[in-house]
């Protein structure tokens, strides 16, 4: 599941009252896509958002948003320690940012994936990272189309003077 943020995102309303139990809202008129800074989310996705109901009351209920049709919003109700509960017609709306949301970019951190002295993060695909262990003294990293991260780590012949080294490292 990957969070979706946005800088340009709108506060909006409810356009009907909502009972606890919903798991679809529906925002003002012409507000759905401004919500999250024109960004879509259709059924199916692996994305998601925050908003808040009724922002900054007693009654506030984090949510998170899977799917995004028109004004029409798929929502899973009750997160990050909030209640699902009933919400009246023209209830605040906004986008927020929570701790559930900073844990999840914290556990999902390529930084989690360090877990000796050297360690580097590598690609394998759009999006997907991996840990490359270091390599033993002297290694070179090279890139490498056969590996799954492109690249691996390769020692020098030993025939090789230093000289010859640098010249190769462009020194």
């Amino acid at each position: 599941m990957t969070r979706k943020y946005s800088s340009t995102s709108v506060q909006t309303t409810l356009a009907s009252t909502i009972s606890s139990s919903d798991t679809t809202i529906t925002v003002a008129t012409g507000t759905g896509s401004a919500l999250m800074g024109g960004v879509t989310l259709t059924a199916g996705n692996v994305d998601q958002f925050t908003i808040a109901l009724d922002v900054d009351t007693q009654n506030e209920e984090i949510v998170f948003v899977t799917a995004i049709s028109s004004d029409t919003l798929t929502v899973v109700r009750g997160r990050a320690g909030t209640s699902a509960i009933t919400h009246t017609a023209g209830a605040s709306v906004k986008h927020v940012l929570t701790s559930d949301d900073l844990n999840y970019f914290n556990l999902s951190s390529p930084a989690t994936l360090s877990t000796a002295k050297g360690d580097i993060v590598v690609a394998t695909a759009a999006g997907t990272v991996a840990r490359l262990g270091v390599g033993t003294n002297t290694a070179i990293l090279t890139a490498d189309s056969t590996q799954a991260s492109g690249v691996k780590w390769s020692v020098p012949e030993s025939s090789a003077s230093t000289a010859d080294m640098l010249m190769l490292m462009g020194g």
